[in-house]
């Protein structure tokens, strides 16, 4: 019993808050999970008749990790089969941007655009948080 309490007591886990965010004009104030899934597994396409751009990270990613783990209940696999099986009616996966200044150039110039950052990340920036949400990390 004391090893497995050593054990833990030496795993660093940390905390984080994710939010998904939208530009600073979005025309949604918050949005449930149920909406938010709707949009990054391309079920809702639109909002006020204007398509929604998506933005995803990479996937290696921590923030993807806890985001598809999290709110799209989903693990790296089962969402590979899921986008592969949508491919044939006419869905796409978020557009994946490479850095956290890609994804806030294009929230900043594409109206709608919604993806997700962790907190710290959108201090000094000009968004519209629509969700948030604890991440564990070990």
């Amino acid at each position: 019993m004391r090893g497995i309490f050593l054990l833990l007591l030496s795993m660093k886990l940390f905390s984080f808050e994710l939010l998904v965010i939208g530009d600073k004009n979005f025309p949604e104030e918050n949005l449930t999970i149920e909406e938010v899934r709707a949009i990054f597994l391309d079920k809702k396409r639109f909002i006020n008749e204007k398509k929604i751009l998506v933005m995803n990270h990479e996937t290696n990613h921590p923030l993807r990790r806890c985001f598809e783990e999290t709110i799209l209940e989903k693990t790296e696999r089962s969402l590979e089969r899921y986008w592969r099986k949508a491919y044939y009616q006419g869905k796409r996966p978020p557009k994946v941007v490479s850095s956290m200044e890609m994804l806030f150039l294009y929230l900043n110039s594409i109206h709608p655009t919604i993806g997700y950052s962790d907190v710290n990340a959108t201090l000094n920036q000009e968004v519209r948080v629509l969700y948030r949400v604890e991440c564990l990390e070990i």
